[in-house]
């Protein structure tokens, strides 16, 4: 209603102009003397007018902006409190960000931020903690939190944790809720469900996988992280994988601050990639660098584990201020324990099975579908090593494809001529990381493309 009252109501009466007034009036007004038009002459009168007796009016305009201003920030700001929903517990995120949750600052400060509180998929809210930007997330959408806490309350197997049963400070927990964590996270080959965070080829080192989930939580009473566990699982695993791949032992994702009731607290990264889209090529070529960068750590850092991506577009990078990438949606990834070998997956002789495992696994496009990022769950679990991770990035993110519906050409479109005169083998290495052609398979493509991608930084500064 305010800003319809500005736009109706005040802006109008603002240029009013009053039919009564003489053309004598109008041709003596000091500051239009010299203009001889007269439809010129009544309009200047008028501006005259309005700056001479209407200051008030400008006054009041200024006035309800800041008015509007503040009305937004106060009226839409997000209540924490009700968020946290922290007598859900221990159906819930963790408490280790209780403590200071609270000083965190949500107010919605800007129309982005606005935007995102109102039409946001997944309840994410931006605000200020200790002088430095965050990002606070439910994890799912509401709707999908009531089903989940209906599902809990009706199914006796979880009536432990039944969010409308059970008292803040009284977890009196039965049912094993490690083992429904280990069903959730394994794969089952009948189903294929390879959705969330699994684990494959088998579950058996587990406790090597959530080692540092359970450090951090260390504090916590053994149970009630089991359950804090599985309902990430079972609702969004993002925080567990930032535990597990922790951004402060080199990880490209953000930093994981904690959880609180049904909250978590991340690190705000930066503006997502496809805002760096027409950004001088060199500096997107120091994007692709560190993005086949991330490509190698996630299949190679961690000796015991590979991190697959398996929801890779733009808007799930972000970029810091150093222009470094970060994976920041982190829901759905497949793990590979490479320290063993499948079991039970596929009827094959032991012999062909530790022929398949140790060799390595290479995506597949298909061809009848050149948008599409298609791949087998089941052959990445398969395999000690795949591709799928310079597939992902290189198909979605690099690809010389004009047809790339939120990347056309790809991020480094545009080559300046001179460099492409000068490394012709750029576009070369991006067609063969999509698109591998022998001797040379995908992942050396990737490798040798972020080298040359450096040189030609590195000679261009």
């Amino acid at each position: 209603l305010a800003y319809r009252f500005f736009f109706v109501v005040i802006v109008p009466s603002a240029f009013r102009v009053d039919t009564q007034i003489s053309a004598h009036k109008i041709l003596t007004t000091n500051c239009v003397l010299d203009v001889k038009n007269i439809t010129v002459r009544m309009l200047l009168s008028y501006i005259c007018n309005i700056l001479k007796f209407k200051k008030w009016e400008i006054l009041s305009l200024l006035a309800i902006l800041i008015a509007l201003k503040w009305f937004t920030i106060f009226t839409f700001q997000p209540n924490i409190r009700r968020s946290i929903e922290l007598h859900k517990c221990p159906a819930c995120f963790g408490t280790s960000a209780c403590n200071y949750i609270h000083e965190v600052d949500i107010a919605l400060r800007d129309v982005y931020s606005v935007f995102a509180y109102f039409f946001g998929v997944k309840n994410v809210f931006f605000g200020v903690f200790n002088g430095s930007r965050v990002i606070l997330k439910k994890l799912a959408q509401n709707s999908e939190l009531d089903e989940f806490d209906r599902m809990i309350c009706e199914d006796e197997a979880f009536s432990d944790v039944c969010t409308k049963s059970i008292k803040r400070t009284d977890y009196k927990i039965n049912a094993n809720f490690r083992e429904l964590v280990e069903k959730e996270i394994g794969t089952n080959p009948v189903r294929n469900n390879f959705n969330r965070l699994k684990l494959c080829p088998t579950v058996q080192r587990l406790n090597a996988l959530l080692n540092d989930v359970y450090y951090y939580e260390r504090d916590t009473d053994r149970k009630v992280l089991d359950v804090y566990v599985w309902v990430l699982t079972v609702l969004n695993p993002e925080p567990l994988v930032l535990q597990i791949l922790s951004a402060d032992k080199g990880w490209p994702v953000p930093k994981y601050f904690g959880a609180c009731g049904r909250i978590v607290v991340e690190e705000y990264v930066g503006l997502p990639l496809t805002a760096y889209y027409n950004e001088p090529w060199l500096r997107r070529a120091k994007l692709a660098s560190s993005l086949l960068d991330a490509a190698y750590k996630f299949t190679y850092k961690n000796e015991n584990f590979s991190f697959y991506l398996t929801d890779v577009s733009a808007d799930n990078v972000a970029v810091d201020s150093a222009d470094n990438v970060k994976f920041v949606d982190l829901e759905s990834i497949i793990v590979v324990d490479k320290s063993t070998t499948p079991t039970g997956i596929l009827k094959v002789k032991r012999v062909e099975k530790s022929t398949t495992w140790n060799r390595l696994q290479v995506n597949t496009e298909d061809f009848s579908c050149s948008e599409c990022l298609a791949f087998s769950s089941t052959d990445i679990c398969n395999h000690r090593v795949s591709d799928h991770n310079y597939y992902a990035i290189c198909k979605v993110l690099l690809t010389l494809n004009v047809n790339n519906g939120i990347l056309p050409g790809g991020l480094l479109h545009d080559m300046p001529a001179d460099i492409f005169e000068s490394y012709p083998n750029v576009r070369r290495l991006i067609q063969q990381c999509v698109h591998p052609q022998t001797p040379l398979n995908r992942i050396d493509a990737g490798i040798e493309l972020k080298k040359l991608l450096d040189i030609i930084i590195q000679r261009r500064k």
